[in-house]
């Protein structure tokens, strides 16, 4: 397991924002550590307590598929908010 995206930024908690950011503007606050890019991963999963939107998860799959385009990426989430 390796936690090869990190946040550039701080910002408000999803649940307490009047207005959510969406995936574009999620995507800007994330980086890949190249320190943990190697060796090529042979799947992905990207684990989130809760999908609300899928706004993170969006964002999260973006900069992971660009990253690795032939690597297999899946989500799992803990809860679903309806």
């Amino acid at each position: 397991m390796r936690e090869a995206v990190t946040q550039t930024a701080d910002y408000d908690a999803s649940h307490g924002m009047e207005v959510r950011l969406g995936p574009d503007e999620l995507y800007q606050l994330y980086e890949i550590d190249r320190e943990l890019s190697e060796p090529t991963p042979t799947s992905l999963v990207v684990v989130d307590d809760v999908l609300t939107t899928g706004a993170h998860f969006k964002a999260m799959k973006r900069i992971l598929n660009m990253t690795f385009p032939d690597v297999p990426l899946i989500g799992v989430f803990v809860a679903r908010r309806v």
